[in-house]
C-alpha cells in the first residue's frame, strides 16, 4: 500500500492508522519492532499527566536545571545558565519543542519505575521503556567505551565516530532501548484520546504545539487539526499523529521510516503521502 512511496527513495516503512471511536486498524508490518527516540516523550507526557491528575504530583512544583542536566539541543537543554522551573513547565517544553533535558527531568519526577511499568498497564504487549534520553546516552557512551556525556558529546562534534560505530549501539538496537510497533503506538493514542478528559485535553494541546516535526502533515488538508510527536536519528525517521477531520473522524497514524540515503526531506514527503493513502484506506 505504502511502499511505492518509500521503494524508489531506498528506504523503508512501517505504519499504522486506527480509528479512534471504533478501534479499526490497518497498516504494513505494524507489528515489527521500531526504536521511539524522542516518540518516548508522549508516553512520559502521559504518566506524568496521570499522576498530576491522581494528586501524586504537584505540577507546580520547581525543579532546578543546572549545567549537569544540559545534553545540548533545545529549550533547557541548550541553556547557557541554570533556571528553575515548574515541573509542568518542563513537561510541556519537552513535548512542545522536544527538550530531552526536560525529559530526563520530568522522567526522574514521576519515577523510572512507573514509566516502565506504563506498557503493561496499558496492555501494550509490544513496546517496552527503558528510560529518559540521558539513560539511552548513557548506554551509547558504554557502548563505544566512553567515559562520560560529556566526553560523548565532544566525541559525536568531532566526527570521530563514524555512522556504522553508531549504528551498533544500543540505540540503534530494538532489543536494547525503547522500542514500540506502529500498532502499540495507535492503540495508545486511542487510549490517549478516549482516557480522561482533562488529561486528554492536555495531551492534545502539547502535541498540536508541537514545533520540530510535522513529517506527516506536510500535505494534509488545511482543515485537518493535527497533533504530532516526532523522533529521528541516523537512520530513522518517525512521527506519530492524530489527525482529527472537520465530519468527526479521528485517526491515530504512526509511519516509521528507515532512510538508506541522506534523502530526508524526500522521505519526510513520502511519510506525508503515506498518511494519506492510510486516511483514504480507512476511510473506504
Amino acid at each position: 500500500m505504502i511502499d511505492r512511496f518509500f521503494a524508489p527513495l531506498g528506504a523503508r516503512a512501517h505504519a499504522h492508522i486506527r480509528d479512534l471511536a471504533d478501534g479499526r486498524g490497518i497498516g504494513v508490518r505494524e507489528d515489527e519492532p521500531v526504536i521511539l527516540v524522542s516518540v518516548v516523550k508522549l508516553f512520559i507526557a502521559w504518566e506524568f499527566r496521570r499522576q498530576v491528575a491522581e494528586g501524586l504530583v504537584d505540577p507546580a512544583a520547581m525543579i532546578r536545571v543546572t549545567a549537569a542536566d544540559r545534553l545540548g539541543g533545545t529549550g533547557t537543554a541548550g541553556f547557557l545558565h541554570d533556571a528553575q522551573i515548574s515541573v509542568w513547565d518542563l513537561a510541556a517544553l519537552m513535548m512542545e519543542v522536544s527538550d530531552n533535558s526536560a525529559a530526563d527531568l520530568v522522567a526522574r519526577h514521576i519515577g523510572l519505575g512507573s514509566l516502565r511499568s506504563l506498557p503493561a498497564r496499558a496492555g501494550l504487549k509490544r513496546t517496552r521503556l527503558i528510560g529518559s534520553p540521558r539513560t539511552i546516552l548513557e548506554e551509547v557512551a558504554k557502548d563505544l567505551g566512553i567515559a562520560d556525556l560529556e566526553a560523548l558529546a565532544h566525541v559525536l562534534d568531532s566526527g570521530s565516530v563514524s555512522t556504522a560505530e553508531l549504528r551498533a549501539t544500543s540505540a540503534w538496537d530494538p532489543h536494547r532501548t525503547n522500542v514500540s510497533t506502529p500498532a502499540d503506538l495507535t492503540a495508545f493514542l486511542r487510549q490517549v484520546w478516549n482516557g480522561p478528559a482533562d488529561v486528554a485535553a492536555d495531551m492534545r494541546t502539547w502535541m498540536r504545539r508541537q514545533l520540530t516535526g510535522g513529517r506527516l502533515s506536510r500535505l494534509a488538508p488545511s482543515e485537518v487539526v493535527v497533533h504530532g510527536r516526532s523522533g529521528s536519528l541516523p537512520g530513522w525517521l518517525n512521527e506519530v499523529a492524530v489527525w482529527e477531520w472537520p465530519d468527526g473522524r479521528r485517526h491515530a497514524i504512526a509511519v516509521f521510516a528507515q532512510p538508506t540515503r541522506r534523502n530526508f526531506r524526500e522521505i519526510e514527503r513520502a511519510m506525508s503521502r503515506a498518511a494519506l493513502a492510510l486516511t483514504d484506506a480507512i476511510s473506504q
